[in-house]
């Protein structure tokens, strides 16, 4: 089965890989960009221009293992460890006192974490 992907492992891998290019390419416009950075910046996140284009590097660099089926293992490892890293950075719900944006937070590393689920699930694929 490991050298043998069915439609569904290749369907869940462009899927997934797919999800972290489109979600990156979203991040890229100048508002994008300085909308992340005063985040960063509020959340006392330290190095917030250094650790954004970090992260936009790494899930572009995760997406493109993925997609292309090489080193795809490592391409989740990364995408994994973007994920982790952005919920720590951006949905920290428990620390916002409005409550519809605590909840969208909450969701949103709700979101995340199923994600890495996901990501997990991958990985058990392309090993």
């Amino acid at each position: 089965m490991y050298g043998d992907a069915s439609w569904l492992d290749t369907a869940g891998r462009l899927l997934l890989g797919s999800f972290f290019l489109v979600a990156g390419l979203g991040n890229l416009p100048r508002e994008r960009v300085q909308e992340h950075l005063a985040r960063m910046v509020a959340a006392g996140t330290p190095y917030p221009v250094l650790l954004h284009w970090t992260g936009i590097a790494l899930q572009f660099a995760g997406s493109a293992l993925v997609l292309g089926n090489w080193h795809a293992e490592i391409g989740v490892y990364i995408l994994i460890a973007f994920t982790v890293g952005a919920s720590v950075i951006f949905h920290r719900f428990w620390n916002v006192a409005d409550p519809v944006k605590r909840n969208m937070g909450r969701i949103s590393l709700t979101y995340n974490i199923g994600m890495v689920g996901a990501l997990l699930l991958l990985l058990g694929n392309v090993r």
